[in-house]
């Protein structure tokens, strides 16, 4: 697979985006993939729900002076953790393009980044450092609005050819069809985003467990549960999603 980076955002918390970027990082290490997500979020979940110490230097350290060394997970998986040391002014007052250039020399064939709600700066530090986007959307009406600023974002930056995601998805997370609300999803998100790809990811305790156990969920879920194979969904797109990049750049 060609190098490639992933922001992945949500214009709200609880709807599951960090259990995407650690998902979706696990199955491309299980596919062979040398993968480093990077947590941008100062609370350090993705860090913590893959087994890493959150505590350790990571991306702070590594936006303000390169000293912080990616932990490994697994044969192809590595981590940076976010942490406190995000929040802090220096972090807040570098450029939009500090995280791109903090990484321009990495050997990695994929990037993941975790990007926070909330925190609209370190939320653009990802969104610059990316080639694509997955947005991460639930059911719920404030999911909906937030996920609309989110893409409202990676439009206009788009519009302006600026640095960052120039083409992204929408999420469906912890989809359960039994569910009017989440059955509903898909043709509101249609509505909203007509010309934007649509990826589901059902509801499944593997993906829980895989959290609570602190391991990335290819280690320890059946390969044909349904998160697993809606996390190679995701990777699917990922990957074509590239492969289309990469033919335009080339024309």
């Amino acid at each position: 697979m060609a190098s490639i980076k992933v922001a992945v955002a949500a214009g709200k918390g609880g709807v599951g985006k960090t259990t995407i970027a650690c998902g979706t990082a696990s199955v491309l290490a299980a596919q062979g993939n040398r993968v480093l997500l990077i947590d941008l979020d100062p609370q350090s979940n993705a860090a913590w729900g893959l087994g890493a110490d959150p505590t350790l230097p990571g991306t702070a350290e590594l936006l303000l002076s390169n000293a912080s060394v990616p932990i490994q997970i697994s044969g192809n998986l590595w981590v940076l953790p976010g942490g406190p040391g995000l929040k802090g002014h220096e972090v807040m007052r570098l450029d939009p393009e500090a995280l791109a250039d903090a990484i321009d020399a990495f050997d990695y064939n994929a990037i993941i980044f975790d990007c926070p709600p909330g925190w609209d700066h370190l939320e653009r530090l990802g969104l610059v450092a990316a080639e694509v986007a997955l947005v991460v959307v639930d059911a719920h009406p404030f999911a909906i609005q937030g996920a609309a600023r989110v893409v409202e974002t990676l439009s206009s930056r788009r519009q302006k050819n600026r640095q960052g995601a120039q083409n992204w998805a929408l999420v469906m997370s912890r989809v359960d069809l039994r569910r009017t609300l989440d059955k509903d999803l898909e043709s509101a998100l249609t509505a909203m985003f007509p010309d934007t790809d649509r990826l589901l990811v059902r509801q499944d305790v593997a993906l829980s467990l895989a959290t609570t156990e602190r391991v990335p969920i290819m280690e320890t879920a059946q390969p044909n549960c349904r998160g697993v194979l809606d996390l190679q969904g995701v990777v699917g797109w990922l990957q074509n999603a590239q492969a289309d990049r990469k033919s335009s750049d080339s024309k």
